[in-house]
């Protein structure tokens, strides 16, 4: 007990800076602890250089802070909608997290297992870098959970000018190298070595004045006349929302919604399954709205399963009037949930997680390649609820796409934080495709969201209401559209390069030290 008595205190310390990065996202925002908490980590870590082991459990515990503390609401989703037990819940919600700690554990090994020298380049080299290729891992990795990005918590910082550059992946790097650079400023001013204190000091405050400058620019231009918009919030419980009981529920309440609407707004969008009935069973109602749409001259955009082909079911987006989409009136949702709307290695697993109370868990994936959504003339790029976290998956190279769209159904994540959290990683794909973004939630947050990523307006949880707007159109091409990850992950290889080669430098000079001496 006595040998493990010393590590208290930075074992208590990483759990704390991991609790307390998690307040640098949705709802709270306060972006400068994200840097604070990496610089802290990074100095646990400097501490114990010699011992990579213990860099991997000060990362473990670390990690277990942040997603103890920032994917709770996994829990929420699985006992409280899906009525799993709540042991049981507990156990599947511990061991997830217990595995995303692993990421910020195997940059703390790598990083002093091949840099255990403290200096310059172990810091500003070798640790953003490494840190870099644990989130791009995560992003598909197991099928990926690209949640609390350290680029993520920046939306309303002056590093989110990067984000149409480099994506979320490049405002992580900014965010690590800011960290890195306080902590070595701190370091060579314990060591009085005042030109390097200013040279990191300046580094930093160039990171960021660029980064303020680079959200100045426009990088994509209007086109054409802006469209009026209604997003319905229908607020329907997920207890009730998939119950036979309850079905004509979701079909007067939105109906009802909506009636006011017809031929006031360009384009009215119900949230992911709003009709919670296979299109082939609601034919009548949909016929019903078709009419409707073309006798209003608005457009109206639905949530909806539809029955593939094969047995399983599409979670899809369907346009109204259907003459409006000659190449197809439908989206069918391409990255599905694991363990939510499919389960992975059914010949293992299926059985295992029976028990679980997810409607429609028999979901199957669309096309990769998708025509967008067409409204008067003017491309909708959409996604599906959990799509819209994945960068490379929204990521288009077509400049013609006018606008983003996000239909969601939260109330899988009860008062939680998970629907900021969610919203937060919209305004990031916002921001990367320089485009406004409609973000249209079953029970909130519904939001309408600016080319420059910032929510213009917006409706609260947990209200049923229907958010009105103007949105503009915008044309063009981002370098992240164009480039895609390889200009970030270039930057991360030639970081590590560089760190390679200064630290053999610096190995073979302190051997051939060591060696002099000995022969003295």
């Amino acid at each position: 007990m006595k040998k493990w008595l010393p590590l208290l205190p930075d074992a208590l310390a990483a759990i704390l800076l991991g609790v307390a990065l998690t307040f640098a996202f949705a709802p709270y925002e306060i972006f400068p602890l994200a840097v604070i908490s990496t610089s802290g980590l990074l100095a646990l870590w400097v501490k114990v250089s010699s011992s990579p082991k213990r860099a991997f459990w000060l990362g473990y515990l670390f990690g277990l802070g942040l997603f103890g503390a920032g994917v709770y609401w996994v829990f929420i989703s699985i006992h409280v909608i899906a009525e799993v037990p709540s042991f049981l819940a507990a156990i599947i919600t511990i061991g997830m997290i217990a595995f995303l700690a692993l990421y910020p554990a195997l940059v703390g090994f790598f990083t002093n297992r091949y840099f255990p020298i403290n200096n310059t380049v172990k810091l500003v080299y070798a640790f953003p870098a490494i840190w870099l290729f644990s989130e791009w891992l995560r992003n598909f990795l197991f099928s990926g959970f690209p949640w609390l990005f350290l680029g993520y918590s920046q939306t309303n910082s002056p590093l989110k000018g990067y984000a149409p550059i480099l994506s979320v992946f490049g405002v992580s790097l900014t965010v690590s190298l800011s960290g890195a650079l306080l902590l070595n400023a701190y370091l060579k001013f314990k060591q009085q070595d005042y030109r390097a204190i200013y040279q990191n000091l300046f580094a930093f405050l160039v990171i960021w004045i660029l980064g303020g400058l680079l959200s100045l620019i426009p990088w994509t231009k209007p086109e054409g006349g802006p469209i009026t918009v209604a997003l319905v919030q229908g607020n329907i419980a997920q207890a009730m929302k998939w119950s036979p009981e309850h079905l004509q529920l979701s079909f007067d309440r939105y109906t009802q919604m909506t009636e006011p609407l017809w031929g006031k707004y360009d384009l009215i969008i119900w949230p992911e399954a709003a009709i919670p009935m296979p299109a082939q069973e609601a034919e009548s109602f949909i016929n019903k709205m078709d009419d409707k749409a073309k006798t209003s001259h608005s457009t109206l955009i639905l949530g909806i399963p539809i029955k593939a082909p094969v047995p399983g079911y599409f979670n899809a987006i369907a346009v109204f009037p259907r003459e409006l989409n000659p190449n197809g009136n439908v989206y069918l949702k391409r990255r599905l949930v694991p363990f939510g709307e499919y389960t992975p290695f059914p010949q293992f697993a299926s059985k295992a997680f029976s028990f679980m109370n997810i409607p429609m868990s028999d979901m199957l994936p669309g096309d990769a390649a998708q025509p967008p959504l067409v409204i008067n003339r003017t491309k909708i790029l959409p996604s599906i609820c959990y799509e819209v976290a994945f960068p490379d998956l929204i990521r288009t190279k077509d400049n013609t796409i006018g606008l983003l769209l996000t239909v969601t159904n939260d109330a899988w994540f009860g008062e939680s934080n998970a629907q900021a959290q969610h919203l937060q990683m919209a305004s990031m794909r916002a921001m990367e495709l320089a485009r406004p973004l409609l973000f249209v939630s079953n029970d909130g947050i519904t939001a309408i969201i600016d080319p420059n990523g910032r929510v213009t307006s917006s409706l609260p949880p947990r209200k049923i209401s229907v958010l009105t707007g103007t949105v503009q159109p915008m044309y063009g091409l981002t370098p992240w559209m164009y480039n895609g990850t390889d200009p970030i992950l270039f930057i991360g290889l030639c970081l590590l390069f560089v760190a390679i080669r200064s630290n053999k430098r610096a190995a073979r000079t302190s051997k051939q030290f060591a060696d002099s001496k000995t022969r003295s």
